[in-house]
């Protein structure tokens, strides 16, 4: 694919680092900076102004795939993804931050009215929102995603000290009957069956064990790992537009929600708009505040202010307070292992949730990109062409570092299915090195 990107920022560099491999990427921006910064990458990048027509028309949108606006202005976004559609791009994509603007532009009348169409909004708020209600709901779970229609889950758990799978070597470790090991995560580093050091791997506390599981296996595998808890009670610091968002959410699950926000007028829009949650006007730092509302009884918190040095502040306090999950949001993702070395159980970045669903979106023909790991491995689903009808799966000649984790023939689901025999139709999930998604896409495509 032919994509060009508005903007070489934090979101910008994200997403052309994930995309440069396999299509040819390239990235406008006003500051010399970027193609210094992005000279490792293989990218081209051109210094124009996004809203510049004939800046736009230099980066070739004319006969673009796809135009990403990702520059820090709404503004310039908006504008800037108008022009590149009525400039000829097939498909325009912009990302927002102001709810209203959100609100505004999905609304089908002001597509109606402007004569033009941004074929996606990515609104990184929402994105962060959506990922933290995942794994905030599930005791002991680092990360949670639903695939193949809700017929799979995956699910990330972390070894500590006291696990009975501490100090064991993986090929000895078993597990329920619909459930597969997808791979180890250490150190920033996933490894997976296919890794030659894989069956030597001694698991060691602080590891994340990454798994598939069937919907009927899912409760016998998280008693493994969280035995009977339930989240009943959470703590929120933090009431802007992800706090409300989150709040609602949890709401909705009759969990019992405490949410703590600095501004008196906000707190009072909250107070009416999410009845059932105890709003407190408060510092989220303050300890004096989060004893006395028995924050040690919660089961999570949840930092998700806008200043990145009290969400670690307050996460360190409630995990000094005994809090078992806290979740944070953390602004810029180079400090997101800052976060994690220092005891922060999930930090997240909203720009870094509103990345997977762009990569997700452009998708490779015949290929769906349904999850990432540790930004190096993609689980992809893909369907099985005529052209391989009658092939085992043990026969498909896949690249090095892609596995098939499952295979799917409308709700019949087999895990490590090296020798069912496929029928044309039949939707496989893959596990891919992010290089090789394009292999892969080639590979299932229909002649």
């Amino acid at each position: 694919m032919y994509i060009v990107i508005a903007g070489g920022g934090d979101i910008g560099t994200l997403i052309a680092q994930s995309l440069h491999e396999n299509h040819d990427v390239v990235v406008i921006d006003r500051n010399p900076a970027v193609a210094e910064r992005m000279a490792v990458l293989d990218v081209r990048v051109l210094a124009g102004n996004a809203t510049d027509p004939e800046s736009l028309r230099e980066a070739g949108v004319d006969h673009a795939d796809a135009f990403i606006a990702t520059t820090n202005s709404d503004e310039v976004n908006l504008i800037a993804a108008m022009l590149a559609k009525g400039l000829g791009a097939a498909q325009s994509l912009t990302f927002l931050g102001k709810a209203y603007y959100v609100e505004v532009l999905t609304d089908p009348r002001t597509m109606e009215i402007l004569g033009t169409r941004i074929d996606r909004v990515f609104w990184p708020q929402r994105a962060l929102a959506k990922e933290v209600l995942e794994v905030v709901l599930i005791p002991k779970a680092l990360d949670t995603e639903l695939l193949a229609g809700g017929r799979l889950r995956l699910i990330e758990y972390m070894i500590d000290v006291e696990s009975s799978y501490a100090h064991r070597l993986v090929p000895d470790l078993d597990w329920p009957r619909g459930v597969k090991l997808l791979g180890v995560l250490r150190e920033g580093q996933f490894v997976t069956p296919l890794d030659e050091d894989f069956r030597d791997l001694v698991i060691e506390p602080g590891d994340h064990l990454v798994f598939v599981t069937t919907p009927e296996a899912f409760p016998v595998l998280h008693a493994l790992f969280a035995g009977r808890e339930q989240v009943r009670r959470v703590f929120i610091v933090g009431g802007g537009t992800v706090g409300y968002m989150i709040a609602k959410g949890l709401r909705e699950t009759r969990v019992e929600v405490v949410l703590i926000e600095q501004d008196p007028e906000r707190c009072e829009f909250l107070s009416e708009e999410l009845g059932g949650v105890l709003v407190i006007q408060g510092d989220g730092t303050d300890l004096s505040l989060l004893e006395q509302e028995g924050i040690e009884d919660a089961d999570a918190m949840i930092a998700v202010t806008d200043n990145d040095e009290k969400n670690l502040l307050v996460s360190l306090l409630a995990k000094q307070l005994g809090v078992e999950k806290v979740v944070t949001r953390v602004s810029r993702s180079e400090t997101r292992t800052l976060f994690e070395r220092v005891g922060v159980d999930i930090p997240l970045t909203p720009r870094q949730a509103a990345v997977r669903e762009v990569l997700a979106h452009l998708n490779p023909e015949g290929v769906e990109r349904i999850a990432l790991i540790e930004d190096s491995v993609e689980v992809i689903e893909v369907r099985v062409p005529p052209e391989l009808d009658g092939r085992r799966v043990a026969e498909l000649e896949l690249p090095p570092h892609t596995t098939v984790v499952a295979a799917m023939r409308g709700w019949r689901v087999v895990l490590a299915a090296s020798e069912l025999q496929l029928k044309a139709g039949d939707e496989l999930i893959l596990m891919a090195a992010r290089e090789e998604v394009g292999h892969v896409a080639e590979l299932f495509k229909t002649s």
